[in-house]
């Protein structure tokens, strides 16, 4: 049956990111039958330790059977809706508890299917927002250099140059989103800051676009995607600030740093920050049923109060956005989390897993591990006996890790590991870790491709 399926995988599905037959570079597919805590087993009955937590989805540990409930129940009362006319008792709900955790006057919600449609959402807004305040030339948006924010033709546009992308093609010169350049101070951040851009640099850009053209900023405050550069609170603020002079909306995506994996249930509250618009999808359900949303400040919802009630209309929305049953499950799952002070447990284990990742420095192929909470970026290079570059031997490194036991994925620029585990992940889990990655970096120095 294995085998059968493997073919099946490769004639019939078109995986993401990959040419049709392949699986992420790879010609077979990794079939996985089933998760516990933080362990997934594939058809062959072989272990493997989820480093990356599902996509940075997973927060409360696969075979939660409190979420299984909460589907089950929620399946069982009312299934699903006509959600642009109708509404459900899970969707207010999760929509107040949202409004409740969120930083400042973020009090309205709109609802996705996931963490690019959310940002997808947060575009129209601020590009609406400034139309009805009548500056509709107000249509660029700025990101940091190696961004990712997401494959709609929208969020396309928040690509910073992002290495596994190619938006060349698909947008070509029509685009209306810029990457500032990476920061000339590559000492400010640490290791990880040449591949993003600073509050500095997205002025520079501003100005240069001129300000009056600029609908909003977009960041992810971890600039996760962008080598996981992890930028200090006070460029958050500065940006806020920057916004704030300019007229122009601050969109902070906390589609990957959101609920508790950053330490905080937004990274943006521990910086003291209120975004105009915060895009949020992955933990908040911990993955177990596909949802997003756009909270949006008191400010922009103001602009859609007032004016002509034909322009004011927000001509967006859904299928599957405020699904029902997904409202139910993110809903325990923040109960989860606030129960267990799942804050606290990603600043704990995410302290634990750096020191134990800093103890491979004595390894040539390891250059630094950075994070905060439970977002951490491992970043590797090439051994100097070898014709590698850094980004083939990363590669060699992720498919070699698998073969040992543990999932991971790469970022920006393309040697920089993204290890988010479940947060719910022991210590002895990250032991694991640890050893599987020395063990896997040794031999790449030893005797990996050359």
């Amino acid at each position: 049956m294995s085998e059968m399926l493997d073919q099946w995988a490769r004639e019939h599905v078109w995986f993401p990111f990959s040419r049709p037959g392949e699986i992420s570079g790879e010609t077979s597919a990794t079939i996985l039958t089933r998760g516990e805590g933080v362990t997934v087993t594939d058809d062959k009955g072989n272990d493997l330790l989820d480093a990356v937590g599902a996509m940075e989805a997973m927060a409360v540990g696969h075979g939660q059977q409190r979420l299984i409930d909460a589907a089950t129940r929620q399946l069982q009362e009312l299934s699903f809706i006509d959600t642009f006319r109708y509404t459900s008792k899970p969707a207010i709900e999760l929509a107040h508890r949202l409004a409740v955790l969120a930083p400042g006057d973020l009090n309205r919600v709109h609802y996705t299917a996931g963490g690019s449609e959310a940002v997808e959402v947060a575009l129209k807004l601020a590009i609406q927002y400034h139309y009805l305040r009548g500056q509709p030339n107000r249509r660029q948006v700025i990101v940091r250099n190696g961004a990712f924010h997401g494959v709609t033709f929208g969020a396309m546009n928040c690509d910073g140059g992002y290495h596994a992308t190619r938006n060349d093609i698909y947008l070509g010169d029509n685009r209306f989103g810029h990457s500032a350049a990476p920061t000339s101070e590559s000492t400010s951040w640490g290791s990880g800051s040449q591949y993003a851009s600073g509050a500095a640099e997205i002025r520079e850009t501003v100005i240069k676009l001129g300000p009056e053209t600029v609908a909003a900023v977009v960041v992810d405050p971890a600039a996760t995607a962008s080598g996981v550069a992890v930028p200090p609170g006070q460029d958050l603020i500065d940006l806020r600030h920057l916004c704030d002079e300019f007229g122009i909306l601050l969109i902070v995506d906390e589609v990957i740093t959101g609920f508790c994996r950053t330490g905080d249930w937004f990274l943006s509250s521990k910086y003291g920050v209120t975004p105009d618009l915060m895009p949020v999808s992955k933990a908040l359900s911990s993955g177990y049923m596909p949802i997003g949303a756009t909270l949006v400040s008191a400010r922009v919802e103001q602009a859609f109060l007032e004016g002509d009630p034909r322009d004011t209309i927000f001509a967006h929305g859904q299928t599957f956005g405020a699904h029902p049953v997904a409202c139910a499950v993110a809903i325990e799952n923040l109960n989860i989390m606030e129960e267990g002070d799942y804050c606290s447990r990603a600043n704990e284990m995410g302290d634990y897993l750096r020191s134990k990742l800093s103890s491979l420095a004595d390894l040539e192929c390891f250059v630094d591990i950075r994070g905060l909470g439970m977002v951490n970026g491992l970043e590797v290079k090439a051994p100097a006996s070898s014709a590698l570059s850094n980004k083939e031997a990363a590669t060699f490194l992720r498919r070699d890790l698998r073969r040992r036991g543990l999932i991971a994925i790469l970022v920006h620029p393309g040697n920089v590991f993204l290890i988010t585990p479940p947060i719910v992940t022991q210590e002895s889990d990250i032991d694991t870790m640890a050893d599987i990655f020395r063990d896997s970096l040794e031999a790449l120095e030893i005797d990996g491709p050359r």
